[in-house]
Formats: structure tokens, C-alpha cells, sequence
């Protein structure tokens, strides 16, 4: 390597270059460096104690990473990774000196955590691994590290237990890491999409925020993902029951518990069939409605010039652009869009005739049922199948629902989540407990689909 070619190739303003001793360089970026520690831990100590070798360099200053470097490959990516260069006679070496750039350890804002910790996962990622070591004091806690993206390097960390964990499985998810070949990663999702390409519908892979929720993964048997500059962490493989569980019923009564993720299940249920049921049985099957109750609906539809699809349709969409305004608008304005929304616009549309207050409610039940679903991929997944039985009862009726849950069940039933099965039916027990929480799997049982190492202590 030689100096006077890296000065003449780096020609951008942040980069800085600072000769001592006429023999010696300093080379920083200084937008994602600690300049006060260069100043104080680096700069001073070389005029202090006259530094012009290597050895003297060696002796003088002290740092936790402290990197030789032989190749020009080596030397951008420690120098766009935070590292400080030194050069002294054409022999590099680099110390780290990286900036806090990150927001730091602040509460889970997504996944909202009741009793258990309140720390999220960061920008950070050895802050993201120390959140993890926190919880894991384990020797056969493994951490594989390797970089992804061409121009991005960003680094991505495997973590698992050795002795939990299945090996076939760690070794395919290796390969496929390995086998990765783009030039800019931005985000976890990028890393998800890559490994399961099946594009499935529902996710297979869950997003989290939550240390406790990815360490308890990994406890399962399951593998984590750490992405450099993502506050998300992996989780994989996930199956269709993990998003009717939280990390919090964990932390409760177990009696409790089950009642509440049967109610979960029931919210489910309700999300998607409650819109279609009205339609299928207001439309072509009125004969299994009481006369009374059928009456009613009739007088609260009169006036209304759209047909029940589209009514329900409409009403929808105009619930989902809500949604997604309250999502993207700033927080200040978060409340006047409920009101004006909630208020004004359903109270208007009402009293204009262009909707019946029964739809209204129906489409309401369904719309607040998706809400006990913290992950975004799932609630998308809701969307898609309730539009499915939607379309399908206005066609044929009660017929089209029959027609659109056997649709969901084999698609459920067919999916894979890195080759274990969706919704797992080998050991009934393990699926039996997933929905009612007993206290052997609350503290020493794993699922047996998983790892062979099913006992916890």
C-alpha cells in the first residue's frame, strides 16, 4: 500500500487528512468519527511522545480495536465503518473511532410491552448484540458474523444456541446468507425477502423491536438476525400460531392467558368473516335470518343508492386511508384525523344516506379485531383474505365463504416456513399448549418441532 495513491483517490470533503511529523498521517471521516477521541487519545499522544514507527505507536496508544492493515479493500472499509488510519512509512494501521449516531436505548414504540422490559433494539449493532448477551450469559450463545452488500458492507449477525438449535437448519440459513449478492441493504426486511423467496401471503419470518421477545426466540430454538443500522431483529422460522402468543403472556398468569389468546383466535375469526357473514346473509341467504332482525336491516338500508358491496367496499377503503393517514401524518395531528374520521365523517355519511349505520358497525367489529395484532405483515395478511370473502359472498352467498376458508385452510395448511410447516400438526400437544398456555411449557417444555432439546430448566 502507498500513501501518496490513497491521498490522491480520496477526494471527499468529509474525509480528513492530517500529517504530523512530516512521516506520519492521520486519516478520519470526520462526519461518523469521534473527533474528540482522535484528539485526546491519538493526536496528542504522537506529538507528545514524538511518534514516527510503529512500535513507538504500538506502545503509546491504547484502543479496544486496533486493526493492521495490508489491502486497499481493508482500508475503506475501516475507514467507512469509523476507524481511524494511521500511516507511517507506507504501514497502516487503524484504531476505532466511531460516533454515536444512533437514537440510543429508548421504549418499544410497535410492540407494546405491559410487564415485561420496556428496551428496544436500536440503530446500533453491537448495542442490539449487547442487549442480547444481557439476557444470554450462555458459552453456547453463537454470534456468526458477515457482511452483505457491495457498497453498503453492511454487517449481519447469526445468532443461536449450539446446543438447542437444529444444525441442518443453521447450515441452510448460513448458505442462504452467504449466497446474497446485492449492493445495498437499507433495512431488515431487505435480508427477510431474501432468505424466503416463496412469497407467500402470510409472514414467515417476524419482525421485533423487543430483546426479551428475540432472546426468547432463540431459547426456542429459533435463529435471530441482526441487521446493521435496523432496529428490527429477525426472528425465524415463524409459524402462524407465534402471532397469536406475545412475549407478555409469559409474563403472566397462565389461566389468564389462555383466555385472553382465545380471545385473540376469536378476533381472528371475526376480522374476516363478520364483513362477508352480513353481506352472505343480507343478500342471498335471508331465509336464516329471524323476520325481526331481517326487517331491521332492511329499514336501515333504505334510501342507501349503493348495493351492500359496494357499501362495504367503500367503507373499507375509506377506514384503511384513515389508517394509513394516522400512520404517516405527524403525532400532533394524530387526534384531529380520529375526530375528524371517527365524527365527522361517519356521522355525516349517515345522516346523508349514502351509508347505514349498520355497516358501519359490522365494518368497525372487523376493522378493531385486526388491532390485537401488533405485526404489520399479519394485519396485511387479514386485509387480503377479508377482501377475498368479501368478493366471494357477494358472488354466491354463504357459498363464497364456505368456498373462500377452505381457500385460507389449505393455503395455511400447504405453506412452509423454511421447510418446518406452517401450522405444524406432528405433535398435537406442542399445538394444543400453543393456544392454551399451561405452566410445563411456561417454564420447561419446547416445542418438539423445533430442536430435539425440548426440556428447559
Amino acid at each position: 500500500m502507498n500513501i501518496n495513491y490513497v491521498l490522491k483517490n480520496i477526494k471527499n470533503p468529509d474525509v480528513k487528512i492530517r500529517k504530523i511529523n512530516n512521516l506520519v498521517y492521520i486519516i478520519f471521516i470526520e462526519s461518523i468519527c469521534n473527533t474528540s477521541v482522535i484528539n485526546d487519545f491519538i493526536v496528542k499522544p504522537i506529538i507528545k511522545y514524538k511518534i514516527n514507527n510503529m512500535k513507538d505507536l504500538n506502545n503509546n496508544i491504547y484502543n479496544s480495536q486496533k486493526i493492521k492493515i495490508y489491502d486497499y479493500k481493508k482500508f475503506y472499509k475501516l475507514l467507512y465503518s469509523g476507524f481511524c488510519i494511521i500511516c507511517i512509512n507506507n504501514k497502516f494501521i487503524g484504531f476505532e473511532t466511531k460516533g454515536t449516531l444512533d437514537s440510543g436505548i429508548l421504549v418499544s414504540t410497535n410492540e407494546k410491552s405491559i410487564k415485561g422490559p420496556k428496551d428496544a433494539f436500536t440503530e446500533n449493532y453491537q448495542i442490539n448484540i449487547g442487549l442480547i448477551r444481557k439476557r444470554i450469559r450462555s458459552n453456547n450463545l453463537v454470534i456468526k458474523e458477515m457482511t452483505v452488500g457491495k457498497d453498503s458492507i453492511t454487517n449481519i449477525s447469526m445468532i443461536y444456541m449450539k446446543n438447542i438449535c437444529n444444525k441442518n437448519f443453521v447450515k441452510k440459513i448460513e448458505k442462504k446468507l452467504n449466497l446474497i449478492n446485492i449492493d445495498y441493504v437499507a433495512n431488515s426486511n431487505y435480508i427477510s425477502e431474501l432468505l424466503d423467496k416463496n412469497n407467500n401471503i402470510f409472514p414467515t419470518t417476524l419482525s421485533t423491536e423487543r430483546p426479551d421477545l428475540a432472546s426468547f426466540s432463540i431459547m426456542k430454538g429459533k435463529i435471530i438476525i441482526i441487521v446493521e443500522n435496523s432496529p428490527q431483529v429477525l426472528v425465524l422460522p415463524t409459524f402462524f400460531i407465534d402471532h397469536i402468543k406475545t412475549q407478555d403472556d409469559y409474563y403472566q398468569n397462565s389461566k389468564n392467558i389462555t383466555i385472553t389468546r382465545i380471545i385473540r383466535f376469536i378476533a381472528l375469526i371475526l376480522s374476516i368473516l363478520v364483513p362477508s357473514l352480513y353481506l352472505a346473509l343480507t343478500t342471498f341467504n335471508q331465509e336464516t335470518l329471524p323476520l325481526s332482525l331481517l326487517i331491521n336491516f332492511s329499514m336501515q338500508r333504505e334510501g342507501i343508492p349503493f348495493p351492500s358491496f359496494i357499501e362495504a367496499l367503500l367503507l373499507w377503503l375509506i377506514f384503511e386511508i384513515l389508517k394509513e393517514s394516522d400512520t404517516r401524518i405527524p403525532y400532533v395531528f394524530g387526534t384531529s384525523m380520529s375526530i375528524v374520521g371517527a365524527l365527522v365523517l361517519g356521522d355525516a355519511s349517515v345522516s346523508a344516506g349514502l351509508i347505514s349505520p349498520i355497516m358501519i358497525i359490522i365494518i368497525s367489529i372487523s376493522a378493531i379485531s385486526t388491532f390485537l395484532f401488533s405485526d404489520n405483515d399479519m394485519v396485511n395478511s387479514l386485509r387480503f383474505y377479508k377482501l377475498l370473502f368479501l368478493l366471494l359472498s357477494s358472488i354466491v352467498g354463504i357459498y363464497g365463504i364456505f368456498i373462500s376458508s377452505l381457500i385460507l385452510i389449505i393455503k395455511l395448511c400447504n405453506m412452509k416456513s423454511y421447510d418446518y410447516d406452517y401450522i405444524n400438526f406432528e405433535n398435537k400437544k406442542d399445538l394444543f399448549d400453543s393456544l392454551i398456555l399451561s405452566k410445563k411449557y411456561k417454564f420447561n417444555k419446547r416445542e418438539s418441532y423445533l430442536t430435539k432439546n425440548i426440556k428447559r430448566r
